[in-house]
């Protein structure tokens, strides 16, 4: 009750649904969505306020929006310093998850910790024909930060089919991921994936990279595409400060959808990402017009404009 009560004020405050639309996303009566309203008031999650446009969160994700072209951003007041803060990126990201999604949406995700948390944060909803696809492969350690984890979380939370990629997001070599492109399940998987209509990714920074702390890739890889002008990834791609994908033979072992046809394809391509030491590569993915909405905190934002 009490996660459908801050969503249901979210939707309604944040991102301006009616409450007739609301009440069709939760599967609940428009009557019950304004006594939720209500009861968020009365238990202080609502505060309603005349507030004159000057400095603040509303400014920021509007100057967000007119320097980088987005189609809408989400600033949160709470900074990233620690993994323990990225639980307030995640729930922003869940939330507005809900206010974009229709039914028989393809969700196509990447992977890492601040996806794993947004899929935690969705609370249980009906939306007739979703579908969830990972977006690139992944094997190894910590399944839970992988991507077919990730699309099975959110699909068990929204009542929808979830696909999913058997195979590592990078090779050993092209013969292995020749093998793997060639399974008749693994492929249509990826084409799946490139029918996308609303893909999340997050962004990783080049150095504290999950990557490579988890040896998903080698310091001398890192060093190499540094050496390139990597700053940092968007779903394992690594991208130069214009956003352009490094030429480096790690993205030729990489099973994945074909980036280019996702955001191409995709309604809302969403970025999810904080904390000051990811601003390179965000602002990276801005410059290579890679998304279309940005989720980020305060202190992000500000360097970013």
């Amino acid at each position: 009750m009490y996660q459908k009560t801050i969503l249901a004020a979210e939707l309604y405050y944040t991102y301006h649904l009616t409450q007739q639309e609301i009440a069709k996303k939760l599967g609940v009566s428009r009557p019950w969505v304004s006594k939720l309203l209500k009861r968020a008031e009365d238990i202080g999650i609502v505060r309603i306020e005349v507030l004159t446009p000057t400095a603040g969160i509303l400014e920021l994700e509007n100057k967000l929006k007119k320097r980088y072209s987005l189609v809408n951003a989400r600033v949160i007041k709470q900074t990233i310093e620690t993994d323990n803060d990225i639980i307030h990126l995640a729930r922003a990201a869940a939330n507005y998850l809900i206010s974009v999604l229709k039914s028989n949406d393809i969700i196509g995700v990447s992977w890492g910790k601040t996806l794993a948390m947004m899929a935690q944060q969705l609370i249980p909803l009906h939306y007739p024909g979703i579908m969830v696809v990972p977006l690139l492969g992944g094997m190894g350690q910590d399944p839970e930060l992988l991507s077919n984890q990730i699309a099975s979380k959110i699909a068990l939370a929204l009542n929808g089919k979830c696909f999913l990629l058997h195979a590592p997001a990078f090779t050993v070599g092209l013969a292995e991921r020749d093998v793997f492109l060639s399974d008749p399940i693994i492929k249509n998987t990826i084409k799946k994936g490139e029918q996308t209509t609303v893909a999340i990714f997050g962004l990783g920074s080049l150095w504290k990279s999950t990557i490579l702390q988890r040896g998903y890739i080698t310091l001398s890889e890192i060093k190499e595409l540094a050496e390139l002008g990597a700053v940092g990834d968007i779903a394992l791609r690594f991208i130069n400060k214009d956003g352009e994908i490094i030429p480096h033979d790690i993205h030729k072992r990489l099973v994945a959808s074909d980036l280019n046809k996702v955001k191409n394809n995709a309604r809302e391509v969403i970025g999810v990402a904080g904390g000051l030491h990811k601003v390179d590569v965000i602002r990276a993915a801005l410059n290579g017009k890679w998304l279309d909405v940005l989720i980020t905190d305060v202190r992000t934002a500000e360097k970013l404009l």
